[in-house]
């Protein structure tokens, strides 16, 4: 036998008019006063449920419009073998003198100095939308680079830049951030990124906590890096491109673990805007904008790595 609060419960769940209601809540016994209270009740979660529909219609929106690019440090091949995969792709590749101009249209290839191989080469990324247009672009990059026969070796890195409508407080939440998340993150990245290599050195042991916590502008957060791009995050991008460039990844032509870093570390930016760790987080399982499929990758990723 139902009780009263369960019938009325059912009642109030049926698709019929208002009216309607009202006439079976009066026969369970219920009063005007009791009905009134029930249709204020349900009014109120409709449009609790509608606010946070927007709010999260709005957040969707918001980490849609982000940009992203990423610059592939690789050896062994040659850019014209290159731009003629591309070309069968129909995908834009042109040649550079090495330059930090930003394209929205085509990749380049420019040299580096930097890696040791063979036709050393960096392959930079026009900006992309995220968004299965801008992945599906990386996608074909990365399968013209494999089908080129590209390699990584030690000396390459992947670099992520990510930009967008991103206000002062996020961007320094977001070094914040990553000095906290530092250690996890090295947990999912091959030894050679972690705290030896030149061109991403450590926050840790570099750079001020205090300074960190405390820093309100971009300007404030070069400082603390002393004008030095060659951190795991480069403070320095800002200025020169109006993005936060993430230096860690070490050098792979990979899709599956490109886009996967590249999608943390737009997401590290999103969820920045509301949200600054005061703490470090020792688990992967404990970072907050992953969803748990993303969290199994990186954990599968690490149980790899901690055997090297």
């Amino acid at each position: 036998m139902k009780t009263y609060r369960e019938m009325a419960h059912d009642i109030m769940k049926e698709r019929t008019s208002k009216d309607t209601k009202r006439e079976k809540l009066l026969k369970i016994g219920l009063t005007e006063t009791d009905i009134q209270q029930l249709f204020f009740i349900e009014r109120m979660a409709a449009m609790q449920g509608q606010k946070e529909a927007a709010a999260d219609e709005a957040r969707r929106q918001l980490l849609a419009s982000y940009t992203f690019g990423v610059e592939i440090e690789c050896c062994n091949v040659r850019p014209d073998t290159i731009g003629t995969i591309a070309n069968r792709k129909g995908l834009d590749f042109r040649n550079e003198t090495y330059n930090h101009t930003d394209h929205r249209s085509h990749y380049k290839l420019v040299p580096d100095s930097s890696i040791r191989g063979n036709d050393p080469i960096e392959c930079v990324s026009p900006i992309l939308k995220n968004g299965k247009p801008g992945f599906d672009s990386l996608k074909a990059c990365c399968d013209t680079l494999n089908e080129a026969g590209a390699r990584v070796n030690r000396s390459t890195g992947l670099h992520v830049h990510v930009g967008g409508n991103i206000s002062k407080r996020q961007y320094c939440n977001v070094f914040a951030n990553y000095y906290y998340l530092e250690a996890v993150i090295d947990s999912f990245m091959s030894p050679s990124r972690r705290n030896g290599n030149t061109y991403c050195k450590p926050l840790h042991g570099n750079i001020s906590e205090n300074g960190l916590t405390a820093a309100t502008t971009a300007r404030e957060i070069s400082n603390l890096f002393n004008g030095d791009r060659y951190y795991k995050i480069n403070a320095t991008a800002w200025g020169r491109h109006h993005t936060i460039e993430f230096r860690q990844h070490q050098g792979s032509t990979n899709y599956e673990k490109i886009a996967a870093w590249a999608r943390f570390c737009i997401k590290l930016v999103h969820w920045s805007a509301d949200n600054r760790l005061t703490a470090p987080v020792v688990s992967i399982n404990d970072i907050e904008f992953l969803t748990d499929e993303e969290k199994a990758y990186f954990t599968n990723r690490a149980n790899a790595l901690a055997a090297l």
